[in-house]
């Protein structure tokens, strides 16, 4: 099969042999049409692609132009300019299609609009007869198609009309799907991935390996599609009268009132904002989802730092004075920490921004004697912070909450620290001025993080700088998310623990 033929192009990984042959054997219970192949023109094909998704299926069209050059018998090529990259964005990265379009000596067109440009002819003269587009990323124009005498292809890892958008993959693993599959369908003239859908793995698809990644993913379903657009394209199904195997029509949120219309999930472009960990929102388990899937293993959170005691600022000492300094014992807040706080009357300008690495989730563990309970206990404390309930050391069964001693020599490694985030959201807050008026203002919603140096998975040598989030879930059960590393926005990573020490409350 033609699944077997591909060469992973240069810097890719190979698919896992397992799910190779999961995709070769879902592509093969595809059907099409019974009738007989309907006769198509030599085939003059420009190939719009980008990424390396896209080279498995231009280096499956070329195979087939050599090997059957009756049915494909020319192939251009169009990329999007390369992106500037590296200090002073002084270097021009090329996309991974214009290095493979440049090894397989295919004409190519660098265009990063269609604005002002037909379509290319062929040395002898011929028009472009069929346009295929895979990860693209601009919408080919009505006037393009019509001067393509078949119109245009696209394939789709997904099962349209499910997951349209620029990002299947990364929302197929982020909404736990169990199924996913490969869609070929028509360019529309009027949006994306509204076109008519001529092959597609049939349901419930291929399944979706479990602790999935996008890479995984991606090399899983790359050698189907490509396989799929070669033998529709001997099949003939872009040939008129086009027979569509679904029903694509149907819009991804039904419109008001309206039954009977099944709502599909759109799968808009991953950004930053989806590597943005809220405590409030995320589950232990959809924080690891979310850096495994949109991170790479890390997430970002915006931080509120700590204040230091009245009274220990050491500008202008010498370090002879600093080590004559006797300790200051540490500064003790009263419980809850409720919003607005001591903390946030104290911070000043913007919070900063934290990115925690080595992000993953595990069990809870109850190992340590009292631990669940502690862990229970705190947790309370977090969900009075976040709601605004008062609750007294007492009532909560908790230590003090105490700022950090940034000046003393060998600082205690507590049990619990807790991390002030600042949120995605905004709350009006009623404050007095200073002529006595009430003022409301605006501020950023403040998230209160519970962190612990236990629970770790049996004091692995990779642990011992970690720390685990303490994260509130529904049925007063909680989950624990390890994170390994955090680099502190203008600094270096440095252990978990290490970090935590200079930014946390601690708390017992």
């Amino acid at each position: 099969m033609l699944l077997h033929r591909l060469a992973v192009p240069s810097g890719m990984r190979s698919s896992l042999s397992s799910l190779s042959q999961r995709a070769s054997s879902a592509f093969t219970r595809c059907s099409y049409s019974t009738k007989p192949n309907k006769v198509s023109d030599p085939l003059r094909i420009l190939f719009c692609g980008s990424d390396v998704f896209s080279c498995y299926s231009l280096k499956a069209l070329h195979a087939e132009h050599k090997a059957n050059p009756g049915l494909i018998k020319s192939i251009d090529v169009m990329v999007r300019p390369g992106k500037a990259f590296g200090r002073g964005y002084k270097e021009i990265r090329q996309v991974p299609i214009q290095n493979l379009a440049e090894e397989l000596s295919l004409p190519i067109h660098i265009r990063d609009t269609f604005t002002g440009w037909s379509l290319p002819q062929t040395p002898d003269g011929e028009p472009i007869n069929l346009i295929v587009a895979v990860s693209f990323g601009l919408f080919v124009p009505p006037r393009c198609l019509n001067q393509a005498k078949y119109g245009g292809l696209n394939v789709h890892p997904s099962l349209l009309p499910d997951l349209r958008g620029p990002a299947p993959l990364h929302h197929a693993l982020l909404n736990r799907l169990s199924h996913t599959g490969v869609s070929l369908q028509t360019l529309s003239p009027q949006t994306f991935d509204a076109g008519t859908v001529i092959a597609q793995t049939p349901l419930p698809g291929i399944p979706i390996p479990p602790a999935c990644t996008v890479q995984q993913l991606h090399d899983l379903l790359a050698p189907l599609g490509a396989e799929m657009l070669v033998s529709s394209l001997r099949e003939g199904l872009h040939v008129p009268p086009l027979k569509p195997v679904i029903d694509n029509d149907i819009p991804p949120v039904p419109p008001e009132g309206v039954k009977g219309k099944k709502r599909y999930t759109h799968a808009p472009k991953i950004t930053k904002a989806d590597q943005r960990w809220s405590v409030l929102r995320d589950s232990a388990a959809d924080a690891a989802l979310r850096a495994r899937v949109c991170g790479g293993g890390s997430l970002w959170a915006s931080v509120y730092l700590p204040v230091a005691v009245p009274g220990q600022s050491n500008k202008g000492t010498t370090s002879k004075k600093k080590e004559e300094e006797k300790p200051v014992q540490q500064q003790q807040l009263e419980l809850p920490l409720c919003y607005p706080h001591p903390l946030e009357e104290s911070a000043k300008g913007s919070p900063k921004r934290i990115i925690l690495e080595d992000v993953s989730e595990l069990s809870p563990s109850s190992d340590d004697s009292g631990l669940e309970q502690r862990y229970q206990a705190y947790q309370r404390l977090v969900q009075a912070m976040n709601n605004g309930i008062s609750s007294s050391n007492e009532q909560l069964g908790l230590d003090p909450v105490c700022l950090p001693q940034p000046y003393s020599e060998s600082p205690p490694d507590p049990l619990f620290w807790l991390l002030r985030l600042g949120e995605d959201e905004y709350v009006h807050v009623e404050t007095t001025a200073a002529n006595g008026e009430k003022v409301t203002e605006r501020k950023p919603r403040v998230g209160w993080a519970l962190c612990t140096r236990l629970g770790l998975d049996g004091g692995k040598e990779e642990d011992k700088g970690a720390v685990t989030f303490v994260i509130p879930e529904d049925g007063g059960k909680f989950g624990l998310l390890r994170v390994g590393k955090i680099k502190v926005e203008g600094k270096g990573a440095k252990p978990a623990r290490l970090v935590m020490k200079e930014l946390a409350v601690k708390a017992g």
